[in-house]
């Protein structure tokens, strides 16, 4: 299948961890109306719309029904931003166009540099998951609610004012 890549689109967002694929069919190849074909990671091509916003919006639909979420906040992060150790003391991250270091400094320090900026990250990190954190935020791959939920998660409490759902 031949298809055209769309032009001046940013990646699509990631959902419960999967990030679709979107693409433009040539008029052979799309059925009526129907020109995006939606593609997931693990599904392949799940369905065609007429835009690729309705492509979207099923996206998210699919993923809630076939893909649940079942991690907690630090696993979603973990797989969105996978730390590979490329030396002791030194991990490695690519994200995009950009690739992110992890250095450990002490006990319980680390800094985090933008490789092709050659920029330290300035941050308070006390754990490879901190770093994770900022690097997925640097990045936007990692909203500020998830952050905050891991957070929370890595505190084994809740913060001041939190009110039980119960």
């Amino acid at each position: 299948m031949s298809r055209r890549p769309r032009k001046g689109v940013a990646q699509e967002p990631v959902v419960n961890g999967l990030r679709p694929t979107i693409t433009e069919l040539t008029e052979d190849e799309a059925t009526g109306l129907d020109r995006f074909a939606l593609h997931c990671p693990q599904c392949g091509e799940v369905s065609r719309h007429r835009f690729a916003l309705l492509a979207r919006r099923a996206f998210e639909e699919h993923v809630d029904e076939v893909h649940p979420v079942v991690e907690s906040p630090l696993d979603q992060i973990r797989t969105l931003v996978d730390l590979a150790e490329s030396t002791p003391g030194t991990w490695e991250c690519e994200l995009g166009p950009e690739t992110y270091l992890v250095r450990q400094r002490g006990h319980d320090e680390y800094e985090v540099e933008v490789s092709s900026r050659r920029i330290v990250i300035d941050a308070e990190l006390g754990t490879l998951d901190d770093a994770r954190i900022v690097i997925g935020g640097h990045a936007r791959v990692v909203s500020s609610a998830l952050a905050t939920a891991v957070a929370v998660q890595l505190r084994h409490g809740s913060p001041a004012g939190a009110v039980p759902l119960e």
